[in-house]
């Protein structure tokens, strides 16, 4: 028994890589974590000693944090064996560092808007690139007190599985982005709906728009703006479960998508395509789960024409030299989740429903906003979205929140979403100040 423990040990790459790293870390100061900006975000002063974290409960549930009594979680789980690096030829005992894409003005700013929401979500993308510029979950937790408060924080419900794209959640209508593009890109879209506020099947079930409204004559644009569940449960029963479940495909929803810090997982089940199945899915209840970070993907690829990117979080690895080990880079998922003419459409449609819910023009440039708000029914209490991108006419930036388990409709939210575009004015207006200096030089 002994010897086939042994063999397991030193046959199996995985563990010998971890068994190196445990080594190391006796030896090895752990490396540096930071945000884009060089800001120092977890490290250590020396070898074995206590792990310091400058970003606090904003960024916990994304670097987590590293125990020599309860082990590791986040990046500091993921990317152990670079912060160990125990394979550094240069002699200096010392980890990798790792610079993420984030800034922490925006990850602040994010887990502000969320922070009096108990089970919330916040996500930020750059549209043209795929970083992750910020990403928050509640709840959190403050990683200095690890040791001291461990039992206390495993009695947290989900503290260990972040909300923003560990966790899923039933999406409710800002699905509807997504099945606005099935429905255009199947060509269902020439006739409007007449809008009586319910529609009843075949079995006797009956469901309702949200609070029961009816809305009249819809075209697709009204659809997006009012919301109505009726509008895109017609839509869908008439291109059929099987055409809108393969346009919903082209959205990745139901894979799994390795990332460069997690997979992420979602759930899309149309069972048999019975008319109400169908119809529920295509206004965003039904077996169909994401997470906020997949419908940030969704409205960076509608606001990027139809490209999705691989969003990604590390920006890059350096060794204790200073060369980089690994570095991130803009990455295509898919070139062909909808068409532009498509996602012209749907962001003309999101821009008139962000109008409707509010949204005036944001910072000194004045942008206007696309979004779609969601509020999803889970028994006794809901799943508030708001999903968005900025500015509408030339997309920079996707915001989505998310709050789960809440009594609140998605609308209600918007407050938070206003937080985050005032921070993203600030940091647009120094990313191009930072820009146009480099430029001069």
């Amino acid at each position: 028994m002994g010897v086939g423990l042994l063999w397991t040990t030193l046959g199996n790459p995985e563990s010998r890589k971890e068994a190196a790293a445990e080594t190391a870390q006796r030896t090895y100061k752990r490396g540096t974590i930071y945000d884009r900006d060089g800001n120092r975000l977890n490290y250590s002063k020396k070898v074995g000693g206590k792990r310091y974290y400058r970003g606090g409960r904003a960024y916990s549930t994304l670097t987590g944090f590293f125990s020599q009594t309860y082990g590791s979680m986040g990046i500091e789980k993921t990317f152990n064996t670079d912060l160990v690096s125990y394979r550094s030829v240069t002699g200096k005992k010392e980890g990798c560092s790792i610079e993420l894409t984030t800034s922490t003005a925006l990850q602040q700013a994010a887990y502000n808007a969320i922070s009096d929401i108990p089970d919330g979500a916040a996500v930020v993308l750059d549209v043209k690139t795929g970083e992750i510029l910020a990403m928050a979950s509640t709840p959190t937790y403050d990683p200095e007190t690890v040791d001291s408060t461990w039992d206390d924080l495993c009695e947290i419900d989900g503290l260990f599985l972040p909300n923003a794209y560990k966790n899923t959640f039933a999406p409710g209508s800002d699905f509807k982005i997504i099945t606005a593009c099935a429905v255009i890109d199947n060509g269902v879209d020439g006739e409007t709906v007449e809008d009586n506020g319910y529609m009843t099947f075949k079995n006797g079930q009956t469901i309702t728009n949200y609070n029961g409204n009816a809305y009249g004559t819809l075209d697709l644009d009204d659809a997006i703006k009012f919301s109505s569940n009726v509008y895109f449960m017609q839509k869908g029963l008439d291109m059929g479960g099987d055409a809108l479940e393969k346009s919903i495909r082209k959205f990745l929803i139901g894979d799994s998508i390795e990332l460069d810090f997690t997979t992420l997982k979602s759930t899309l089940n149309f069972e048999d395509y019975s008319d109400q199945v169908v119809a529920s899915i295509a206004f965003g209840q039904g077996q169909t789960e994401v997470s906020p970070l997949q419908m940030a993907m969704a409205a960076q690829a509608i606001a990027n024409d139809g490209v999705m990117l691989k969003p990604y979080l590390i920006q890059n690895i350096r060794t204790p030299s200073g060369s980089v080990k690994s570095e991130g880079e803009t990455e295509i998922l898919s070139d062909s989740v909808t068409s532009k003419e498509t996602a012209d459409r749907v962001t003309s449609a999101m821009t008139l429903a962000a109008e409707r819910y509010g949204f005036g023009y944001i910072g000194p440039e004045g942008w206007d906003v696309a979004a779609k708000t969601g509020t999803a029914e889970t028994g006794k209490s809901y799943n508030g979205w708001v999903v968005s991108f900025a500015p509408s006419e030339d997309p920079k930036y996707v915001v989505v929140v998310m709050a789960a388990n809440q009594e609140e409709d998605g609308i209600y939210y918007k407050y938070a979403v206003d937080q985050i575009y005032d921070a993203l004015a600030d940091y647009d207006q120094l990313r191009d100040y930072s820009s146009d200096s480099e430029d001069s030089d």
